[in-house]
């Protein structure tokens, strides 16, 4: 029976893990190589599941919960891949807020399974975050997430430090100063994630990581994390819009926004807001994350007179204050646009405490 290559891939909310992962395959398909990936979430409703089905990709889905509390679900995807698809790789993107990986996911599948799984750990991290993290004496978030942002950089086979296209070189060489001395021994990586020699340099260094062995693991206080995953706001939804002058796409980008700067406006900790916009041929990803971005001017909107928005947000606040957010921004959009816009499959909740199925420590 040959080894099951399992690049599992975490980090937190909003570090660009999806796109990297997006890329990889689509070079190793370049290259004749075979990939899947097992996309995850606390939710039913992920915008990384149909952004990676809109690119053709081979995918299986863990949803309601992290990979370490659906573990047999997770095994379930790796082997329906596996036969489905007989892949050189496969890529099992974690949940941004879950942590303990080493003992909860990796330590079972290869001591249940001997012989059979090659695995590595990327953990990901936005540069610009990270930088913030390691400036701020660690103060980023609420202390609870943040101590699930420290302990996933802790436990990672490889540092994948991403988004390094947003700084300048003297920035960049500053940067790569401050995060060597905070993680002296590990493997890192600098990576634009949209540079093919970059995402080579990741999928090699990966080929030359994975190994068999059962991981050490951090210490982790189940307590501090459970109540960490707690304060953020889980909130998933489906939104039509519909106009009569084929503005649609144009009013959903003045929906997006609304939301986000909304959030910002009350100094909420973002973790990620993703938004999948499908009017009907194709799908487009618009994230934002922790970091402020600046939205472009120079967006040429296509004309359609309907599309689908499909929501992901993760906030830290509660839930009913999220989804008092979105309603708001709709109701505004609507009046200013005199669009139709519909609200389905809405579920706003916080993650339950974390219980992994299994916990070995090596």
């Amino acid at each position: 029976m040959s080894k099951v290559q399992l690049f599992l891939v975490a980090g937190f909310l909003g570090s660009g893990k999806t796109t990297a992962i997006q890329q990889a395959v689509t070079f190793l398909h370049q290259n004749k190589k075979k990939a899947g990936v097992i996309t995850n979430d606390q939710g039913r409703q992920q915008v990384d599941t149909q952004f990676m089905i809109g690119h053709n990709i081979p995918l299986e889905e863990v949803a309601d919960g992290c990979f370490c509390c659906n573990y047999n679900e997770l095994e379930k995807s790796i082997k329906s891949l596996k036969n489905k698809e007989r892949p050189d790789v496969i890529f099992a993107e974690s949940v941004g807020s879950c942590t303990d990986l080493a003992a909860t996911v990796m330590n079972p599948l290869l001591k249940f399974n001997p012989g059979q799984y090659e695995i590595v750990l990327s953990v990901f991290a936005d540069i610009r975050l990270l930088i913030k993290f390691l400036k701020s004496d660690k103060n980023i978030f609420y202390d609870n997430v943040n101590y699930i942002y420290e302990k996933q950089l802790e436990e990672a086979d490889i540092i994948v430090v991403n988004k390094v296209d947003l700084l300048d070189e003297s920035q960049l060489q500053l940067a790569k100063q401050l995060i060597e001395a905070a993680f002296d021994g590990k493997v890192i990586l600098y990576q634009n994630s949209l540079s093919a020699e970059n995402i080579q340099q990741w999928l090699t260094t990966c080929d030359d990581f994975q190994n068999s062995l059962l991981r050490t693991s951090p210490e982790i206080d189940y307590d501090i994390y459970g109540a960490g995953e707690a304060e953020l706001a889980w909130l998933d939804e489906e939104i039509g819009i519909v106009t009569n002058d084929h503005s649609a796409v144009a009013v959903g980008y003045l929906l997006i926004n609304k939301i986000y700067n909304k959030i910002v406006g009350q100094d909420l900790p973002i973790g990620h807001l993703k938004f999948l916009m499908d009017d009907g041929k194709e799908r487009k990803k618009i994230s934002f994350t922790a970091v402020p971005v600046t939205d472009g001017n120079d967006i040429q909107y296509m004309e359609t007179d309907r599309i689908i928005i499909l929501i992901n947000a993760r906030v830290q606040v509660t839930p009913v204050l999220l989804q008092k957010i979105v309603a708001d921004a709709i109701n505004e959009t609507e009046l200013e646009t005199k669009s139709k816009i519909t609200e389905n499959k809405l579920s706003a909740f916080q993650p339950g405490y974390p219980r992994p199925t299994h916990r070995i420590i090596a």
